[in-house]
């Protein structure tokens, strides 16, 4: 850094004598910045292409151009990264130091160098699904939505790569919430083996709701069912309600177990998030687990 500094120094002093004010700036800005790339391309090739996944086997083409879009961000410790819920237009590659990862204040894992995140925003054109904190003083290799895309739609390893890191990322996070959220509340996954979880995990969608939002209607044709992870859930019919449901209560099974519509209203009485189980889906689990497929059918039993 000092040699930098000081080559930056000699080179404004000597164009200062010679060159207007702004174009005096735009030369040293130009002269930083191909320092900078030239210094990130360096890291990138002799410490990071092993350890980030995604640039494993990366080609002179692909190092060169993510060198040219990255932009160096530093955090002190304790700082927060973003937080889960927000919107968010950038990727990050981690270069020193740590990040701890939680979703609605769950611990989800730690990263150290060469641990990349926020991919998931960039994919999915949704909102931040976790919040990230600087363990201790970070650097981070920032890379704007743009360049992401780009980066993405050109080199398809690259493209592949991240899309399974976000895939299992999403899969393993809906697992732990099975595990610490619906077990324990919602009999019909009493004794549920991993290999049950696992299949839920792969096919649930995690779905956000606001205050006031209907999530199925009265006579409508269904196409999936919902467990619900956090918040209530009013139930109407015919514009009564009839029932309250929390955390781990299932609904909609109905319209996935008979050929009938909906026979209920399903409206968000709190913000909820729950996960989305599709009809396919649905029978496909229901084949290979019949236990579990007869527990949510004697539900349905107990409602109809």
């Amino acid at each position: 850094m000092f040699e930098l500094s000081s080559f930056l120094h000699t080179t404004y002093s000597t164009l200062n004598r010679l060159t207007k004010p702004s174009m005096l700036n735009k030369i040293v800005s130009s002269v930083f910045k191909s320092k900078q790339t030239k210094e990130i391309k360096e890291r990138l090739e002799t410490v990071l292409v092993d350890r980030v996944s995604f640039l494993r086997g990366a080609d002179d083409s692909l190092i060169a151009e993510l060198a040219g879009v990255i932009e160096p961000v530093h955090f002190e410790s304790g700082a927060t990264i973003f937080n889960e819920g927000e919107a968010g237009d950038s990727f990050y590659i981690l270069v020193e130091g740590s990040v701890r990862v939680s979703c609605q204040g769950e611990f989800i894992g730690e990263l150290g160098v060469g641990g990349c995140f926020g991919e998931g925003v960039l994919l999915n054109k949704g909102v931040r699904v976790a919040t990230a904190v600087a363990v201790d003083a970070v650097t981070l290799y920032q890379i704007g939505g743009d360049a992401f895309v780009q980066m993405t739609e050109k080199y398809n390893k690259v493209r592949y790569r991240i899309n399974k890191l976000d895939h299992e990322r999403r899969v393993a996070g809906i697992k732990t919430s099975i595990e610490r959220n619906l077990l324990e509340y919602a009999p019909f996954f009493a004794g549920a083996s991993q290999d049950l979880i696992q299949e839920l995990a792969e096919y649930f969608e995690r779905r956000s709701f606001a205050q006031g939002d209907e999530l199925v209607r009265e006579g409508e044709i269904g196409e999936s069912m919902f467990f619900i992870e956090e918040g209530f859930v009013g139930i109407s019919k015919g514009g009564g309600q009839i029932a309250e449901l929390g955390a781990g209560a299932c609904f909609g099974e109905g319209a996935l177990i008979s050929p009938d519509k909906r026979s209920a209203t399903a409206v968000a009485l709190t913000v909820v998030s729950c996960f989305e189980l599709q009809k396919s889906a649905f029978n496909r689990i229901v084949k290979r687990y019949p236990v579990w497929g007869g527990r949510v059918k004697a539900v349905h039993a107990e409602r109809a």
